[in-house]
């Protein structure tokens, strides 16, 4: 009788504990979208934004030290030495922090303690951008299919070292470790983009390198410079100087305004192709075109010079649109520009128009279109371009309202750069410094809480971009804290496929973010929902 009751005892305890185990596993379950759920997560697999496809940790650490080598191989020379010109840029930015010189060495057979950079073994399917690391003790290893690949990687190790590695000077005491760990990754769609606006206020070569450096290593991979408004023309035009000396001559405010020389634009995109990032020109137009109108009296009715304008109105200029010198006048400046900007494509504007009739704001855009194809580019505009009866899919929409229902019509491919959800220059709250709200506040979490597929079927969505339109941005600091944090989220939705991203788990990453990006002396917003109080 005892041996019989101590065993029903045994199966009473066994049947609960199995009970609390599906009760549990139910409650996990139950729970999978919950904060706590996406912390454990968080801990389980990577700090890295953007998110990559596929991160497996294993066991151990690789140390980089001071003797440590970077080995380059690429299928023929030429590529080795593209691959070489990569582990330059990440010798470059290992070195303020560790102090260590190390060796680049064309080869591929790396000794232990080597970081191997390689696109021998690279697989056709990882794309122009796809790429690989696998960190053991020994060595990390990073394959691509083409050196744009490994360039994404090498940013991607960026973010595998501890946060010091962003440091300005030497730092003593830190082991600069890499977790053991195999990561594949490749970009949803590829158009990643930061546009800034150089016309309201001016921004020098220097500063805008600077944000280029900063975007590229969260794998944005397209800059494009609003370079024409009313308030300023920015890039120097050899046929039509006035352009610059009077057009580029102010700014919003009445500040000295400024420009770049071809040279100086040619330098700008020498430094985003080392990091494989493309710089896009837009000169906006037939509207926001003033400081074009202020430079050469041709361009108006009258024959004389607008004044020059240094307000924030929009809407209240336009390009003659039924004139020949006009359109003399925009093929100059776009056989000019194509001749110094290797991009495939060329921003026309297209935007606000308001004082053009409707039936000449389509005659223009259908005619500046096909004067940029003319020079072997792909015409980018604004929407309303799309309603244009002259424009087709030959042409790219960048999408900055809600409706593009023309454009899907006529399978144009998009640029989705939703006010609401996307334009850098919208304020976080009421109370931030900069910035406007007439499209609605933006906190860092509605601005990561999106997909582009909300606003257009995928298969025409080039990818994203995020705006910063600089009327109320006069600085370097402004600039900072109006794109960062929020850029990083607006990274993770064009590298990140929907269905892999989760606001809960993505604020835990962002967080450890924040260090890293003091450490690079970014004027970030310091969200309190993240990174908690001042």
């Amino acid at each position: 009788m005892k041996k019989v009751s101590s065993i029903n005892l045994k199966f009473i305890l066994i049947i609960i504990l199995l009970i609390g185990v599906i009760v549990g596993s139910f409650t996990i379950n139950f729970k999978g979208n919950s904060e706590t759920q996406a912390t454990f997560k968080a801990q389980n697999i990577n700090d890295i934004i953007p998110k990559p496809l596929s991160y497996k940790k294993g066991a151990g650490k690789f140390i980089l030290k001071k003797d440590a080598l970077i080995y380059v191989k690429g299928n023929s020379e030429k590529e080795t030495e593209e691959i070489r010109k990569i582990a330059e840029f990440l010798r470059g930015k290992l070195k303020p922090s560790t102090g260590f010189e190390l060796n680049i060495i064309k080869g591929d057979n790396p000794p232990a303690g080597s970081i191997y950079l390689t696109t021998v073994g690279g697989e056709e399917g990882m794309g122009n951008e796809g790429y690989r690391v696998i960190t053991t003790p020994e060595k990390v290893e990073i394959i691509a299919y083409k050196p744009e690949g490994l360039s994404r990687g090498v940013q991607t190790l960026r973010q595998l070292l501890p946060p010091d590695i962003e440091k300005s000077a030497v730092v003593t005491n830190v082991e600069w470790s890499i977790p053991v760990s195999t990561i594949d990754d490749k970009p949803e769609y590829g158009y990643r983009g930061l546009m800034i606006d150089v016309a309201r206020h001016f921004f020098t070569v220097d500063e805008i390198k600077r944000q280029i450096d900063h975007a590229a290593q969260y794998k944005i991979n397209k800059v494009h410079l609003h370079l024409s408004d009313d308030q300023g023309w920015r890039l120097e035009i050899k046929k039509w100087p006035d352009l610059t000396t009077i057009g580029g001559s102010t700014q919003v405010g009445g500040g000295p305004g400024g420009y770049y020389t071809q040279e100086q634009f040619k330098d700008l995109v020498k430094y985003e192709s080392e990091r494989y990032v493309e710089i896009i020109p837009e000169f906006d137009m037939p509207g926001h075109s003033n400081a074009a109108l202020a430079s050469y009296g041709f361009l108006n009715p009258d024959g004389k010079k607008k004044p020059l304008y240094t307000g924030t109105k929009v809407g209240f200029s336009s390009f003659m649109t039924r004139d020949e010198k006009t359109y003399a006048f925009i093929d100059d400046v776009i056989r000019e520009v194509s001749e110094i900007s290797p991009s495939k494509y060329i921003h026309i504007g297209g935007d606000e128009a308001e004082a053009t009739k409707k039936p000449e704001y389509d005659y223009f855009v259908g005619r500046v279109s096909e004067i940029v194809k003319k020079y072997g580019k792909t015409p980018v505009g604004w929407d309303p371009i799309d309603t244009s009866s002259t424009i087709d899919s030959s042409v790219v929409l960048q999408n900055w309202k809600d409706s593009n229902t023309v454009a899907r019509e006529k399978n144009m491919k998009m640029i989705i750069s939703i006010a609401k959800k996307a334009y850098l220059d919208m304020k976080y709250n009421e109370n931030t410094p900069y910035g406007l709200n007439w499209a609605g506040y933006i906190p860092v979490e509605t601005a990561y809480k999106w997909d582009p597929t909300d606003y257009a079927p995928k298969e025409l969505v080039l990818g994203v971009e995020a705006p910063l339109w600089t009327e109320t941005i006069a600085d370097v600091k402004a600039m900072d804290y109006m794109i960062y944090p929020r850029l990083l989220g607006y990274a993770e939705i064009g590298w990140t496929p929907k269905a892999s991203r989760d606001w809960n788990e993505y604020k835990i990453r962002l967080e450890k973010q924040g260090e890293r990006m003091k450490n690079q002396g970014i004027n970030y917003y310091n969200d309190s929902s993240i990174w908690g109080t001042k």
